[in-house]
C-alpha cells in the first residue's frame, strides 16, 4: 500500500470547501473529492498553520523537474478560478494535490490527459495566514 502524505488544512478552509462542495448545482463529485482529501488531512486552527504549507489563496511556484518549466499558481475556490490567469481551481486534480502540501514536497496528480505528473513545490510566495489575513 502506498503511504499517503498527511496534508494540513485550516478549519476555515475546510468549512469553506464544504460549502462549495454542497452548493446548489455543484458537481456531486466535489464532495467525494473533498472527502478523499479530508481522509488524509490534519485540520488545524488558522493561526497555527505553518507558513510553509499551501492553504486556500496561497500563491506558489511549482517546478516540473523533467522539463525545467516553472509555473506560478494561486489556489482559489471554483468561482474565482481562471486557468489563464494562474488562478487554479482547488477542485482540479492539481489543486487538490497542492492543498495542504509543504514547501519542497513533490506533488503527484493525474491531469485530465491521464498521465501522472509530478511537480515540486519550490516556493510559497504568499500564504494568507502567514500574512495575518484570515478573511480569504
Amino acid at each position: 500500500m502506498k503511504k499517503t502524505k498527511t496534508c494540513y488544512l485550516t478549519e476555515l478552509d475546510v468549512a469553506r470547501l464544504e460549502k462549495h462542495a454542497a452548493a446548489p448545482g455543484a458537481d456531486a463529485r466535489l464532495q467525494d473529492m473533498l472527502d478523499q482529501v479530508l481522509e488524509r488531512a490534519a485540520i488545524v486552527d488558522s493561526r497555527e498553520i505553518p507558513a510553509n504549507i499551501v492553504t486556500m489563496n496561497s500563491q506558489a511556484i511549482l517546478v516540473d523537474e523533467t522539463s525545467g518549466e516553472h509555473m506560478t499558481w494561486t489556489l482559489v475556490y471554483p468561482p474565482e478560478a481562471e486557468f489563464a490567469s494562474g488562478r487554479l481551481n482547488v477542485f482540479s486534480p492539481l489543486g487538490l494535490a497542492l492543498l495542504g502540501a509543504r514547501r519542497g514536497e513533490k506533488i503527484r496528480f493525474t491531469p485530465p490527459s491521464g498521465a501522472e505528473k509530478v511537480l515540486k513545490l519550490e516556493k510559497i510566495l504568499f500564504q494568507p495566514e502567514a500574512a495575518d489575513d484570515f478573511t480569504r
